[in-house]
C-alpha cells in the first residue's frame, strides 16, 4: 500500500510507533519537569496555556485539554490554592467563569517559561543546527496536522 505524496506502509508504520514512543517519553519528562514545580503534569499542562494569553474560560480550557468540566475544575481549585490562577464569574451569567492568572503568578510564569525552556534546550543541545531547525519544521508541520485532525474529528 503505497502513497505516491508521503511514503510506503512501513514509514506510517514506523512514525506510529515513533509518535508513540514521543509522546511516552514526552509524558515522562513533562511529570519530571512538573514536580520541579510542585506541579502535577495536568496542572502544568493548564497553567503553561497562560503563556500566550491572560484568560480562558473554562469552556474552553475543556476543550483545549480535551478534559471533563469536573477535571478542569479540580485543576482549577489546585492551581487557585497554590495562589497562581484567580477565577472570575460572569455576573450576567454565572455558569461562565473564567480563568486568570493571579498578580503572584506574572513572576512565577516567567521562571517557569524559562526553566522549561532551558529544560528542553539541555535536551536537544546536542543536535546541530541544521538538524534542529529540520526538527522544528517537521514538528511544526505535525503540530498542525494534529491540529487539524482534532478540529475535523
Amino acid at each position: 500500500m503505497k502513497n505516491e505524496n508521503t511514503g510506503s506502509y512501513n514509514e506510517y508504520e514506523t512514525v506510529s510507533r515513533l509518535l508513540c514512543e514521543l509522546t511516552r517519553l514526552c509524558n515522562i519528562k513533562e511529570e519530571y519537569f512538573a514536580s520541579n514545580f510542585n506541579l502535577s503534569p495536568g496542572e502544568l499542562r493548564l497553567i503553561k496555556l497562560f503563556t500566550d494569553r491572560n484568560f480562558y474560560p473554562i469552556k474552553e480550557l475543556c476543550a483545549l485539554l480535551n478534559l471533563t468540566p469536573g477535571r478542569i475544575t479540580h485543576l482549577v481549585t489546585s492551581l487557585e490554592n497554590k495562589k497562581l490562577i484567580k477565577r472570575k464569574v460572569n455576573y450576567k451569567d454565572k455558569r461562565n467563569i473564567t480563568v486568570c492568572l493571579s498578580a503572584k503568578s506574572k513572576k512565577y510564569m516567567k521562571t517557569l517559561s524559562n526553566s522549561h525552556i532551558e529544560f528542553n534546550r539541555k535536551i536537544l543541545e546536542h543536535l546541530s543546527e541544521k538538524k534542529m531547525k529540520t526538527a522544528v519544521e517537521i514538528l511544526n508541520t505535525l503540530v498542525e496536522l494534529l491540529k487539524q485532525w482534532v478540529k475535523n474529528k
